[in-house]
């Protein structure tokens, strides 16, 4: 066989076993003047009602249920009992076309040589690239998801929405797939659950990874 061809079916066997690593983006930011932690809670739509009618919504809503749980939250099956309502929102983007420009490098072949008093070199000199630039073109879809926690017994009084803390998360990639980035995008953000980032921090999340496995097994 071709050495060439084990090789080169080698490196497909080792990139193929590779885990994939996904990239997401988290911004989180708490109310300064809460003292008070909130554990027991209900999840609700982006306008603060309850969801029964729609089965993507649900599938998300337990994912979140099992990542709060994992931060000292308890789920109750009654709104009326809740001490903070959990906003959950989310949406996918049209595909957006991203060009980038790449500075790449580019080695030149032998020849043509050139004489001088030291002697003669081939031109381009062989082991130093000239460096050219390259467009790259790629669809990319932008997946959001937003979580907010308000204090339930202001909004069930007067209406009027106390925000206790607010976390975003953001993936840009080709993947257009809502169903598949979202555990992704929950195990990026639980640890700012109810904390400040200061800043969006990009967090990397490997396919592997235990709590994105379990999340994937919620049905």
């Amino acid at each position: 066989m071709n050495w060439k061809m084990v090789f080169t079916l080698l490196l497909v066997g080792v990139l193929s076993g590779c885990a994939q690593t996904e990239y997401v983006q988290v911004s989180a930011i708490k109310a300064k003047d809460v003292t008070t932690q909130y554990k027991k809670f209900a999840i609700v739509s982006d306008h603060y009602q309850p969801v029964n009618d729609d089965l993507s919504f649900a599938e998300y809503a337990r994912q979140v249920a099992v990542v709060l749980n994992q931060q000292g939250y308890v789920q109750v099956k009654n709104q009326q009992d809740a001490e903070v309502l959990i906003s959950l929102s989310y949406r996918v983007s049209e595909p957006q076309v991203h060009t980038e420009i790449v500075n790449t490098p580019v080695y030149p072949r032998v020849g043509p040589f050139y004489g001088s008093r030291f002697g003669y070199y081939p031109y381009p000199m062989l082991g130093y690239p000239a460096y050219e630039p390259m467009v790259y073109q790629s669809i990319v879809y932008r997946k959001l998801i937003r979580l907010q926690s308000i204090d339930a017994a202001i909004y069930r009084k007067d209406k009027m929405v106390k925000p206790l803390w607010d976390v975003l998360i953001v993936s840009n990639n080709d993947n257009g797939d809502l169903r598949y980035m979202f555990p992704y995008m929950l195990v990026a953000a639980e640890s700012y659950i109810g904390q400040d980032s200061e800043h969006s921090v990009t967090v990397s999340v490997d396919e592997q990874d235990p709590a994105v496995l379990n999340l994937k097994a919620i049905k």
